[in-house]
Parts: structure tokens; sequence; C-alpha cells
């Protein structure tokens, strides 16, 4: 039942808006990751530059033929779309929109795709924040596909994805959850006292601490 409601979520979402080359693609992907992986990227110099274009361009080049002969494989897609995710790290030119395109289209394929329904929103929280909200709904469609068992990636976004709706009493109290539930992670505190300080300076009373898990279910709120 929660997955049927995770794949209703998802599609009013979206209708609302060859041979590889030597490594695996998950490998080649993983290579990228330390360079591109995250924003802003960390590339050193211009020869780290243009290394990082270059291992970039020949795995897009690999999936893009591998895609021309298989445009319906959900897995190629999910693929391509989270290596455009790492290459709008670097600015590099249409990454953003083929990114959204190809992950919207895998999602369409398979809608408990949870690491491509999260790839898609880290792009979009962290890129546009008139698309917040829609991130919003994906996080709690990959928190849909673990039950009960907080999925820290999900959990962790949520936070951004209120915060930059201007929705600064929930993002406070999921930050809250978060340092309740992984205490060993220090940035976790650093986003309660982030909470804690907007809402002292908007004279605001700081909310109770949740008493349970946010998105527990498809479609709930954080408490």
């Amino acid at each position: 039942m929660a997955r049927r409601r995770c794949a209703a979520v998802l599609a009013g979402l979206f209708f609302a808006s060859g041979a590889l080359a030597a490594g695996s693609v998950e490998e080649r992907l993983r290579a990228l990751e330390p360079s591109i992986g995250r924003y802003p990227a960390d590339i050193k110099g211009e020869a780290g530059k243009r290394a990082a274009k270059a291992q970039y361009e020949a795995l897009k080049k690999d999936l893009d033929a591998a895609l021309r002969a298989h445009p319906k494989d959900e897995k190629l897609l999910h693929e391509r779309g989270y290596l455009q995710t790492m290459g709008h790290n670097f600015d590099y030119p249409g990454a953003w929109e083929g990114a959204t395109a190809d992950l919207t289209a895998a999602l369409k394929i398979n809608p408990n795709d949870v690491p491509a329904i999260l790839a898609l929103a880290h792009l979009w929280v962290n890129s546009r924040p008139d698309l917040a909200k829609n991130a919003e709904e994906l996080f709690r469609a990959a928190q849909c596909n673990e039950g009960d068992k907080p999925l820290e990636e999900a959990q962790n976004g949520l936070f951004f994805a209120l915060y930059y709706q201007g929705k600064i009493k929930e993002a406070y109290q999921q930050a809250q959850f978060l340092k309740q539930t992984w205490p060993d992670n220090p940035a976790y505190g650093q986003l309660v006292e982030m909470g804690r300080s907007v809402l002292q300076r908007k004279g605001e009373p700081l909310p109770e601490a949740p008493t349970r898990m946010a998105l527990a279910g498809c479609g709930d709120k954080a408490h």
C-alpha cells in the first residue's frame, strides 16, 4: 500500500511539473564523485578541471550511445541522470536540464527507485528554491519506500527543502530529529542552531522537539 501511494505521489508530481568503455558505469561514476560529486566541485586547478571534464564527457558519450540502443532502460536513464547532476556541480552546459529529464524519465518507469528519487531531489533542492516544494515531495517519497526505518539521506534533505521554502519551524523540528537520531554527526547540531537563530531573530517561540519520526508514512508532516 505504501509503495502504491509513493508511486501516486510521484506520478502527480511529474505530470505537474551499445557497449561501454572499460570499467563499469558504477565504477566510473564513483571515480568522479570525489571531484564533482558535490557543490561546489572539488577540482584542483586547470589540470584537474580538464581531467574531470574529459572523464565526464567520455562517460556521457558512452551512456548516450547505450541509451540510443535502449531508450527505455531505466537503469541507464538513472545513471546518465546522476552523471549529469555531477555535471551541474561544475556548471557543464545543459547538465541541469539533462539530469532533470533523465531522472524524471527513469522515475516514470520505476517510481520506487530510491537512489534516482534522491538524486533528483538533491539536484532540485540545491539549485532552485522554487523547486524546494517538489524536492520535499521527493524526499518524502524516498522515505515512504523505507517505511518506519529512518533514511538519513531523505531526512537530511527534508531539512533543506523545508528551510528553503521558509518553513523555519518545521525545518527546526526536522533538525532536532536529525540530531536526536544521529547524535554523532555534529552537522545536525549546527542545523538546530541555525534554525533556532532564525526563529529567535523573528521573535517566534521555539517549537517542541518532535515526538516521532518525520515522514513515518507517505504524506505525513514533520512533528
